[in-house]
C-alpha cells in the first residue's frame, strides 16, 4: 500500500479542514480492496463493516487503472462514498472529504 493518509490540517497547523489525502497502488488487481482499507482505517471499523462498494461505484477504481490513460491525459475521478467525497487520480493520489456520516 501507498502512504499512510494524512490530515491536511497536519501540514497547515490550523483547524482540520475535514480532508485526508493518502495513496492506495495504482494497479487494478488491489486498488478496491486498498481503498475499501483506507476508510475503514480512517474510521476505525472493519472493511466488511463498509457499504459495498460494488454497489455503490461498482468497479469504477479498478477500471481506472486497468487500461490508464497517458499520463497527459492526468484522469481522476470523483465520487461520494461513505460520508465522503472521494477524488482519486490515475496515479494513485486519494483525496477525502467528509461530508456525513461514515457509517450506519
Amino acid at each position: 500500500m501507498g502512504q499512510e493518509p494524512f490530515d491536511e490540517a497536519d501540514d497547515a497547523g490550523g483547524e482540520p479542514p475535514g480532508i485526508v489525502r493518502a495513496q492506495i497502488d495504482a494497479r487494478s488487481e488491489t486498488a478496491d480492496n486498498e481503498f475499501l482499507e483506507l476508510i475503514a482505517r480512517l474510521e476505525g471499523v472493519d472493511a466488511t463493516e463498509l457499504p459495498s462498494l460494488y454497489h455503490e461505484v461498482d468497479h469504477t477504481i479498478e477500471n481506472l487503472f486497468k487500461r490508464p490513460p497517458s499520463r497527459d491525459a492526468q484522469m481522476e475521478i470523483s465520487f461520494s462514498y461513505a460520508g465522503y467525497r472521494v477524488t482519486i487520480d490515475q496515479r494513485g493520489n486519494v483525496r477525502l472529504v467528509r461530508v456525513g456520516d461514515t457509517v450506519p
